[in-house]
């Protein structure tokens, strides 16, 4: 059966895209993130410059996309989760642990991107991810500031910033707990930080 003309380009795309980004890890590890240019990507993907401004506008671009499909997939992941409401499902929060996991894949270029040589703007989008999930939660919960306890923003800011932190001690340290720990953890704390009640959080909330 011959395959359609437009299954086989987005096929093509998919693969394209997939090699400048594995290229832009790999460069990202070996000479830090300010350094790699279009070019180096390029050749290190062995296509034409001319092929990647077909599919970005720069490597900021590049990475821009790539956190946008990152938080898509979080968020789709929470989703199924929440449709299933399964016991698993409960105590992990399904949108964190394809994070850490999808984290714990690429840990060579987070290690770096996140560290204190790396891009604060990759640095700020990450801490979104996180940042997302808390004020969609708050939002579900009608959740609102308190004359007597911290502003939301303020919550928003320390989990976000808290949950990036740990992610990286976790990296620097080779991993000392499985990523299932980890993403059970960060959600407990987070929680604590947040003042909510374990019973408020389920079922998961699509995000992180």
């Amino acid at each position: 059966m011959t395959e359609k003309p437009e299954v086989s380009e987005d096929v093509r795309i998919q693969r394209t895209r997939a090699l400048l980004q594995q290229a832009l890890f790999e460069l990202t590890v070996e000479q830090g993130y300010a350094s790699v240019t279009v070019r180096d990507i390029a050749r290190r993907a062995m296509v034409n410059r001319s092929t990647f401004y077909r599919h970005y506008l720069d490597k900021e671009d590049m990475l821009s996309q790539y956190l946008d499909q990152l938080q898509t997939h979080v968020s789709e992941a929470a989703a199924r989760a929440e449709s299933a409401r399964t016991s698993t499902a409960e105590r992990v929060p399904a949108g964190l642990l394809l994070l850490v996991q999808h984290v714990q894949t690429h840990a060579d270029f987070y290690r770096v991107m996140l560290g204190k040589h790396g891009d604060q703007g990759f640095s700020y989008r990450f801490r979104q991810l996180s940042e997302r999930r808390y004020r969609s939660l708050f939002a579900r919960l009608g959740e609102a500031d308190s004359p007597n306890g911290a502003p939301i923003e303020l919550k928003l800011r320390y989990i976000s910033y808290a949950s990036m932190g740990a992610i990286l001690w976790w990296l620097e340290n080779n991993h000392p707990c499985t990523a299932e720990e980890l993403a059970i953890w960060l959600g407990q704390l987070s929680m604590t930080t947040a003042g909510l009640a374990l019973q408020q959080f389920k079922p998961p909330v699509p995000g992180i």
